[in-house]
């Protein structure tokens, strides 16, 4: 791989991300099914003693989780290293703010949260483009408070 072609993949990847963070805080699962996720893609996130597995699963999750709240998301000061030609990994600083009204299933865990962590994630080019197969969600800090 040239270093044009290095450059490239890293910013189809960070451009990859960023269509990540609008699909869910759009709630746009459509955009996250085709332009997001790996078909065999996997979502972890220990805090939530969760690992879903299989983009449509996982999309369908998600979408299920986030109900109707609001949820504004950030990524941070990527570190993206290509592994092949048609793989790589990346660690993202994050922070993100979720707001659940009363009515939310999981209200009682917060109707304000707010968290700082990191995103480390494993990307693989298909035929389509780059794609996340896997996303690690880490959490150094949470903020949870009930709104009244």
């Amino acid at each position: 791989m040239t270093e044009p072609e290095r450059l490239l993949a890293i910013e189809e990847i960070r451009q990859l991300k960023a269509k990540y963070f609008l699909g869910i805080d759009t709630h746009d699962w459509e955009l996250w099914r085709r332009e997001v996720w790996a078909p065999d893609a996997r979502l972890i996130v220990p805090e939530l003693n969760s690992e879903v597995a299989g983009r449509d699963t996982l999309v369908d999750w998600v979408a299920e989780q986030s109900a109707n709240q609001v949820s504004v998301h950030h990524g941070h000061m990527p570190v993206i290293e290509l592994t092949s030609d048609t793989t790589a990994t990346g660690l993202w600083a994050m922070e993100d703010r979720i707001y659940r009204p009363k009515d939310h299933p999981s209200y009682d865990d917060g109707g304000f949260i707010l968290g700082f962590g990191h995103y480390r994630e494993e990307y693989v080019l298909l035929d389509v483009g780059w794609r996340i197969l896997t996303t690690l969600l880490t959490r150094l800090r949470v903020k949870r408070h009930r709104l009244s």
